[in-house]
């Protein structure tokens, strides 16, 4: 198949490319164990009643501010082509207010070799908690600071890219699983950081190479989902 993006061709190169990398695979399969070792985060299960800030109809399960997701009941008929012939019932998750999210790798050449800036990101559902993950993952509530809290990491770098000294390699809305998830995308943006300058991170970000990413995918359960989808149109 004849690939008319050069951006895109440069990166599929690179996905061969062993060369120079700035940690060995071995360093950063110790970073994510010692990520995970040093968390604090626990995860409880606790009733749906208790959940702070969240209510109940008789339509849906909500929270107070309407800004992020609901819990919606669907009804499903005709599904003649599916395992159950005559349809269903089942909850759906859907964002109201919002059309999906972000899913950003940012690419920088160190010491002339491509690197992808990603992070040990916890989620309280993962296996482990703790998965490798794009440089930013954030839904448009996140994003908004709906939920009073920080705003992502690196995020200027993906909506004003020229303004921060990116260009932009890859820009596609990617849609999600939709037996589970109402009419759900997210943005899927790969931008190249062109500043000589070396970027400040902290301890749960790393820099690795496509090629890594690639065997790191190979693992059990250690790339997560986002990742994993950012790489596969290479």
């Amino acid at each position: 198949m004849k690939i008319k993006n050069k951006k895109i061709l440069i990166l599929r190169n690179e996905l061969f490319s062993i060369k120079k990398p700035k940690h060995s695979l071995k360093n950063i399969k110790n970073w994510y164990s010692n990520i995970i070792k040093n968390s604090k985060v626990r995860v409880k299960k606790i009733d749906l009643k208790d959940c702070k800030d969240w209510s109940f109809s008789k339509k849906n399960i909500f929270h107070k501010s309407n800004k992020f997701f609901k819990v919606e009941g669907l009804r499903v008929i005709n599904s003649y082509k599916r395992e159950v012939k005559v349809g269903w019932d089942q909850p759906i998750l859907t964002e109201p207010n919002f059309k999906g999210g972000i899913l950003g790798l940012m690419r920088k050449n160190i010491n002339g070799t491509p690197h992808y800036l990603v992070n040990a990101k916890f989620e309280p559902g993962n296996f482990r908690l703790i998965q490798i993950s794009p440089t930013l993952q954030a839904t448009f509530s996140n994003i908004s600071r709906a939920h009073k809290g920080n705003s992502p990491k690196y995020l200027k770098f993906f909506l004003k890219p020229k303004s921060n000294n990116c260009e932009v390699y890859f820009k596609q809305w990617f849609s999600e699983e939709g037996g589970r998830l109402k009419h759900k995308r997210n943005l899927g943006i790969i931008i190249n950081n062109l500043s000589k300058n070396e970027l400040e991170i902290e301890n749960d970000f790393k820099w690795i190479t496509l090629n890594q990413i690639k065997q790191l995918i190979l693992e059990n359960a250690l790339i997560n989902p986002h990742l994993r989808g950012l790489v596969s149109f290479i």
